[in-house]
């Protein structure tokens, strides 16, 4: 039978592997604006890249507020 303390370890780093792959889903539609912004201005098409930035800060942000979240649990860990 399993503790408390290795169930929520479980509990962590499962919840953990969940965010690392968000992270990389986030990575990748970046990746992807990147290279349709770039497939458009190679183009002559210059309208996508501002929406596709907006779209990358987006991004971004949620990556920032996830790292938050995980540096807040690692403290309330200790």
């Amino acid at each position: 039978m399993k503790s408390v303390e290795e169930a929520r370890h479980e509990q962590r780093s499962a919840t953990f592997i969940g965010l690392l792959l968000f992270n990389l889903m986030l990575v990748l539609i970046q990746i992807w604006l990147c290279f349709g912004v770039v497939e458009n201005l190679v183009d002559g098409k210059p309208a996508m890249a501002v929406p596709a930035a907006i779209g990358s800060l987006v991004c971004f942000g949620v990556n920032v507020w996830m790292y938050f979240g995980v540096v807040r649990l690692e403290k309330e860990r200790l």
